[in-house]
């Protein structure tokens, strides 16, 4: 039995709710716009004998699509400038929250942040999204480079600041 556009979608939000947070670093008024544009988007290129996995792909490929559309059509709310620096201390990928990834991904270009959070986040292949992206593969590993960008500015979020002794 066929499921409904809305049973499908339905069991995808809470993770691309948390992906529209990412992309649109951490600011739950972006992210909602954000979720919203790319349901509805979705919606309108519903195809009724897809898969779950083959829904979640389609799903994550629409919500990034509607945040690159928005970007070029016009302003999303994205959050204020983070300009914060603190002493890089070691910390484990493991303690960090997600309000820390959401912040730190607000400091970053939103090409890279998009290829980040497909790639890194959700483990689609370089080629699948390469195309969504609408770059080669070669320009994609560029974006990915912008993880070390990433990953100091996680390291150098307040209230992760380890000694080194920490298990």
């Amino acid at each position: 039995m066929s499921r409904t556009f809305e049973e499908l979608a339905g069991t995808e939000l809470d993770a691309l709710y948390q992906g529209a947070l990412f992309l649109a670093g951490g600011n739950p008024r972006g992210a909602e716009e954000l979720l919203v544009n790319a349901v509805t988007l979705a919606f309108k290129e519903h195809e009724r004998d897809a898969g779950p996995n083959e829904i979640r792909r389609w799903l994550e490929a629409r919500l990034v699509r509607s945040f690159l559309r928005h970007l070029r059509e016009g302003p999303l709310v994205l959050p204020e400038d983070t300009a914060r620096r603190v002493a890089l201390d070691p910390v484990t990928f493991e303690s960090l929250g997600s309000t820390e990834l959401f912040a730190a991904a607000a400091v970053l270009p939103p090409r890279p942040r998009a290829a980040l959070w497909l790639v890194l986040l959700r483990r689609w292949s370089y080629a699948d999204a390469a195309s969504i992206l609408e770059v080669d593969v070669a320009d994609l590993e560029k974006l990915l480079g912008y993880r070390d960008v990433l990953m100091r500015e996680i390291m150098s979020a307040p209230g992760l600041r380890r000694t080194g002794t920490e298990m």
